[in-house]
C-alpha cells in the first residue's frame, strides 16, 4: 500500500507582500496567511492523516496548528524542514538586492544552483537535507497518509526531486502559501507527484497573486 505525504507552505507573511528575502529568518504569518491555513485545513477536512510534520519555524508551526484544528494527532517539529537559510540576503528587498548585489538576482532568478551567498546554504545543500527528511517520514508511516508543513525552497526541493526536474527550474514549477503538494511513494521508495501547487480550496481573492517573477 502506499504512503501519501501532503506537502504545504505555510501562509503568507508580510515578508512574503512585501518580497523581502525570508530564509530561515522567523517571520509569523499576517492575517492573510492565518485564513489560508484555514482554507488548507477545510481542504484537508476529510483526509485522515497520521501525524504533522513541521519546520520550526513559527509561520509553519502556525500554520501546522491551525490545519490540525480538533484533530488528535502529533505534530512534530522538524530541523530537516526548516527554510534555506540565503544568509546576508536575508532581510532584504529585491530592490536592495539589485543595489548591493547588481546582476546575482537574475542569476538567483535563471540558475539559483550557481549562487554562493556568505552565509548563507546552497541549494543543493537544501535538497539533500531535505530529501532525506521526507524519505524518513515516508519511511516512518507505511501504508499512511501524513502532511508536512515547511516552505517555498524546501518543498520545491522535494518535488522536483521527485519528479526529476532539475533544481534551476525551481521557478517554472510555483508553489502558492496554503496550496496542497502531493506525492505518492510505493512499498519500494519510488514517489510520484500527483498533485503540485493544487489550491482551488483557496478563494480566488486569497490565493496568492504574483508569486514569482521579476519583482522591484
Amino acid at each position: 500500500m502506499n504512503t501519501t505525504v501532503i506537502l504545504v507552505r505555510h501562509g503568507e507573511t508580510e515578508w512574503n507582500v512585501l518580497h523581502r528575502f525570508q530564509g530561515s529568518t522567523d517571520v509569523p504569518l499576517n492575517d492573510t496567511g492565518r485564513l489560508q491555513a484555514g482554507f488548507a485545513r477545510n481542504g484537508l477536512a476529510g483526509t485522515e492523516l497520521a501525524a504533522i510534520y513541521t519546520s520550526p519555524l513559527q509561520r509553519a508551526v502556525e500554520t501546522a496548528e491551525i490545519i490540525r484544528g480538533e484533530r488528535d494527532i502529533p505534530v512534530h517539529l522538524t530541523e530537516g524542514l526548516r527554510e534555506m537559510g540565503v544568509g546576508e540576503w536575508e532581510g532584504l528587498l529585491v530592490s536592495e538586492i539589485d543595489e548591493k548585489y547588481p546582476g546575482l538576482y537574475d542569476v538567483w532568478r535563471s540558475h539559483p544552483t550557481q549562487i554562493r551567498l556568505k552565509g548563507a546554504e546552497r541549494f543543493e545543500d537544501t535538497r539533500t537535507r531535505a530529501w532525506q527528511t521526507f524519505r524518513q517520514i515516508a519511511r516512518n508511516h507505511p501504508g499512511q497518509t501524513v502532511l508536512i508543513v515547511s516552505h517555498m525552497m524546501c518543498i520545491s526541493s522535494i518535488l522536483l526531486t521527485a519528479a526529476e526536474i532539475p533544481l534551476d527550474e525551481v521557478w517554472e514549477h510555483p508553489i502558492t502559501n496554503g496550496a496542497l503538494n502531493i506525492i505518492s511513494v510505493g512499498e519500494g521508495g519510488e514517489a510520484a507527484v500527483t498533485d503540485w501547487s493544487k489550491d482551488d480550496h483557496i478563494p480566488e481573492s486569497y490565493r496568492m497573486k504574483q508569486p514569482f517573477g521579476r519583482l522591484k
